[in-house]
């Protein structure tokens, strides 16, 4: 099981190079990051030949990439648009990074009449049998050109999207049929959700469909949240990779610490807990 580290530990303008070096000093396979870059240091091209010359430099490092393409709310030319720039995008990434998984969304589905933290009610809350035959007729076109380039694309389940909670995912996947299309399974999201279901749940819904997980952790309130170290929340982060272990097309999974605290220190301590899991689990 490949570990890597997720960008929103140390994530800003001027600070990509400093985070190839933590994923480096920290033991992990490599690193995800966005398909757009944010930030005014650089421009979209200056990012990309900045990615490409720091994969020269760690050619082990592993690369990944989130991206979204809204396919429950975007009309057919922004869909199409949105197809073109991340079919370039996948090129680029399979030719000069070697990204053999992408982290994706399909669009964002929140109620104008609720409040975004109210979960339950947006995402798949909201969903109507329209959404899951756009998401899915969608996909099975990104599935094809993922197939061609021989990469994985897995659906965050995170909120406020239709991919929210396992039972949805379930659903969609059913729908796509597509098999260079899964889950990227994120227990710390479908806890915040009212209609979350439990991680010893997750897995037989998922069978054979998690390609790639996320894991941070985070200690709940009664109207917040807070995100904290992998081994310091309400999530048993030793289930959930147990239950990867042998259920992980990919083979790969990132940490996440979307916090703005230290994401230096926290870096060496998940990966200290992460090292400690993978012994204790037995897992190479």
């Amino acid at each position: 099981m490949k570990v890597l580290l997720h960008v929103n530990y140390y994530e800003g303008a001027g600070k990509i190079d400093t985070l190839f070096d933590l994923a480096k000093i920290n033991g992990c396979d490599g690193v995800e990051l966005r398909q757009k870059y944010r930030f005014p240091d650089m421009d979209q091209r200056q990012y990309q030949d900045k990615v490409e010359s720091l994969k020269q430099k760690y050619p082990e490092m592993e690369i990944t990439f989130g991206c979204m393409v809204d396919f429950t709310g975007g009309t057919a030319e922004e869909v199409k648009q949105q197809n073109d720039v991340l079919f370039g995008f996948m090129d680029w990434a399979s030719c000069k990074c070697g990204t053999p998984v992408m982290n994706m969304f399909t669009g964002p589905m929140i109620r104008k009449d609720v409040d975004y933290t109210e979960f339950q009610l947006n995402g798949s809350g909201m969903a109507t049998e329209e959404h899951y035959q756009k998401a899915a007729q969608g996909l099975r076109i990104v599935g094809d050109k993922a197939a061609s380039l021989r990469m994985l694309m897995a659906l965050e389940t995170h909120n406020g999207y239709l991919h929210d909670l396992a039972k949805p995912c379930k659903k969609l996947m059913e729908m796509t049929a597509h098999e260079s299309i899964g889950i990227n399974y994120d227990h710390g999201n479908i806890i915040l959700n009212s209609n979350g279901e439990s991680i010893a749940d997750v897995f037989p819904l998922l069978e054979g469909k998690i390609y790639y997980a996320h894991l941070k952790n985070l200690l709940t309130f009664k109207n917040s949240y807070q995100v904290t170290h992998l081994d310091a929340g309400y999530i048993d982060t030793m289930e959930v990779v147990s239950g990867l272990k042998n259920n992980l097309k990919s083979g790969m999974v990132a940490i996440e610490y979307p916090c703005p605290g230290d994401g230096i220190i926290a870096a060496r301590r998940d990966m200290e807990y992460m090292r400690f899991i993978k012994n204790w689990l037995k897992i190479s």
